[in-house]
């Protein structure tokens, strides 16, 4: 877990709550979520102070699909802007922007906003900034799953055996 005087080398956040607080402050939900984007900012500022390595943000599940259609559209426009105004941030501070989920699912302009970001940061070597959007564990696995058998079905039509799954394997197939 640590590998640098006991700060932890990845820190994982589900980011939970945000609607719920702006409601309890009599606000709209998405209220919150623009100040989760805040919070966001704060903890990749501490995670680069502290020398986090790895920084993951669980930011939107496969089940967040199911809210209401104008706070999903609004979460996405605000994924969009979110993502073209930090990456002068991820830049200055050296850190790697990936993003990881059901890219399907995504809109295309969110989707090229993400890709731009990555390519930008992909050699950058500090913190890295990993945010799950449409993002479950079951899917995960579902689509590691499908892609080893996609692997194994390759191996053999050219003849070849496949690659015996084990954890090693399998893990390499997931996000």
């Amino acid at each position: 877990m640590s590998e640098n005087g006991g700060v932890p080398v990845h820190v994982t956040i589900i980011m939970d709550g945000n609607g719920r607080w702006a409601r309890q402050r009599g606000g709209e939900r998405l209220m919150g979520h623009r100040n989760g984007v805040k919070s966001v900012r704060e903890s990749c500022e501490f995670a680069v102070e502290k020398g986090i390595k790895y920084l993951s943000l669980y930011a939107f599940s496969e089940e967040n699909w199911n809210r209401p259609k104008e706070e999903v559209e609004g979460l996405m426009a605000l994924m969009v802007k979110s993502v073209l105004e930090e990456r002068e941030t991820f830049r200055k501070n050296n850190i790697r922007f990936r993003v990881i989920g059901h890219r399907e699912r995504l809109s295309p302009d969110l989707l090229e906003k993400i890709d731009e970001a990555q390519a930008e940061t992909a050699g950058n070597t500090g913190l890295t900034l990993i945010v799950m959007l449409s993002y479950s564990g079951k899917w995960d696995i579902v689509q590691a799953a499908a892609r080893y058998a996609e692997d194994a079905c390759a191996a053999a039509r050219r003849g070849e055996a496949p690659k015996p799954l084990d954890e090693v394997l399998f893990s390499s197939y997931l996000c």
